[in-house]
């Protein structure tokens, strides 16, 4: 059976939180911003594409203004469905509407060991959590979700993305690309992988993240990389950042017509560079704690946020990718258990596609891969949940309930027998009696979670081929030299 089979919810349950009048208002305001103000493209590869199809250019401030009409006719080259590819086929992820993924976080730079001892992060930590990742039922996607600080800075992303590859056969997600020869040198790692450059284009193997700078910033190292991927055929999500009263209006309309501006500006310029690439909706808003300055990556305000950019993916009709996981909690447990929940529902239930991510406390600084088991228990009720209510004869069940009349038994009726895998089962949370809980030795969430970590990392790696393992060795010693 596909994997993919176990993350599809059909056409979910969705909560309207804007109406239609609303989304087209904020869409309308995007336009006049990229029309009146612009935003600050720092490369000039960038603007030689958006000048040669009409924007008005100035390159000492390095400043676009697109009109109207040459946004509308880019977005309209946007696809709406294509495919993330595993290493292994099995693992395909299609992206149309009806599924829904779920994937490790990234850019950490600690890790936290069992028992609360935090280090900097090396390239194990990654070989480590797509173990994990490989292993769970509900994670999709694997991840530089720590940064390899042991390996050089010069071919770090590429160790990265070996470790996760070597240790996962699922599809992986770049975040800490910067330069556009580290580009080639992955595109290279990923063509051997798929099986050539056509291949590639058919089911990328990676998809790499690209963050905007708000407020209405292009930089050079993004743009140049995403022209340079798209060409290639990698999906690129592009990820606004706004920082709700810093760095874009303290409201949460006001946000959103900021990170729509910044996605809107990137995608068009992929657009008419290639039409028809690769792009997702992305983003990752974050707030301000007033009284602190500290970072609330999962405030209400941020979460209303995130569903209005899954409104705005819905109205361009390209697949919606959010950040969904960073806790601020510094350990596993409560806080970060409910905050991640609220994110991850309020994110599917408006139309994401993908979330990232996963195995992150600390405002996406620690790795802890208990916090990815627990993740994987809440991503199993949220895709219920979104799979809705069924209502037909044979789920009314009103046969069933006339012949039972008022003192029927239906726990051993053939219609239970028929529906009852259907229903959602714990495997951390504890649904027995008190008695036999302490019996079992009394044991936590985040102790059960523990325990599942240790037995996946105990069992034998994945297998990766040799063929494929010296390529890559290749290119990183060909990147290092």
């Amino acid at each position: 059976m596909p994997y993919a089979d176990q993350c599809h919810v059909g056409r979910r349950v969705k909560l309207a939180l804007l109406d239609a009048d609303e989304v087209r208002r904020i869409h309308e305001a995007t336009l006049d911003v990229l029309a009146e103000v612009g935003v600050t493209y720092h490369s000039q590869r960038a603007l030689d594409v958006l000048e040669a199809h009409g924007a008005a250019i100035d390159r000492e401030s390095t400043v676009a203004k697109l009109p109207p009409e040459l946004i509308e006719q880019a977005l309209a080259t946007l696809p709406h469905e294509f495919v993330l590819g595993g290493r292994e086929p099995e693992y395909d992820l299609p992206l149309d509407g009806e599924h829904i993924y779920i994937s490790s976080d990234g850019c950490g730079v600690f890790r936290r060991e069992s028992d609360g001892t935090v280090r900097p992060s090396r390239k194990q930590d990654l070989a480590d959590c797509a173990k994990v990742v490989q292993a769970l039922d509900h994670v999709s996607a694997t991840s530089a979700v720590v940064s390899a600080q042991d390996c050089p800075p010069e071919t770090r992303v590429l160790h990265e993305f070996d470790a996760c590859l070597r240790h996962s056969a699922k599809h992986s997600i770049v975040v800490s690309i910067k330069e556009d020869w580290e580009a080639r040198h992955l595109i290279r790692m990923a063509e051997a992988v798929a099986g050539g450059s056509a291949e590639l284009k058919r089911r990328p193997t990676f998809t790499a993240i690209i963050c905007t700078v708000s407020p209405l910033h292009q930089e050079r190292f993004g743009m140049d990389l995403a022209l340079t991927l798209a060409e290639a055929g990698i999906p690129v999500s592009f990820y606004p950042m706004p920082i709700l009263g810093a760095t874009a209006p303290v409201t949460v309309a006001g946000s959103a017509v900021v990170n729509n501006a910044e996605f809107v500006s990137a995608a068009v310029l992929v657009q008419l560079a290639f039409p028809g690439a690769k792009v997702i909706h992305g983003g990752g808003p974050t707030a301000m704690d007033m009284t602190s300055g500290a970072y609330a990556s999962n405030a209400p305000e941020v979460m209303l946020l995130r569903s209005v950019q899954g409104h705005m993916a819905d109205f361009y009709g390209v697949p919606a990718w959010y950040g969904a996981g960073a806790t601020t909690a510094k350990e596993p447990g409560v806080q970060s258990a409910y905050e991640n929940t609220l994110a991850m529902f309020m994110a599917y239930a408006n139309g994401a596609d993908v979330t990232f991510g996963t195995g992150l406390l600390d405002g996406s600084r620690i790795l802890c891969l208990e916090n990815m088991v627990v993740d994987d228990e809440v991503m199993g009720m949220v895709k219920r949940i979104l799979r809705g209510v069924e209502v037909g004869d044979e789920t009314m069940a009103v046969d069933l309930i006339k012949r039972m009349g008022f003192g029927g038994d239906y726990l051993f009726d053939n219609h239970t027998r028929r529906h009852v895998r259907e229903l959602w089962q714990a495997r951390l949370g504890e649904t027995g009696s008190y008695d036999a809980w302490q019996t079992a030795g009394a044991k936590g969430i985040v102790e059960k979670a523990q325990e599942r970590v240790t037995e996946i990392l105990a069992a034998p790696t994945l297998e990766f081929p040799e063929d494929l393992g010296r390529e890559f060795d290749a290119v990183i010693a060909a990147a290092a030299r």
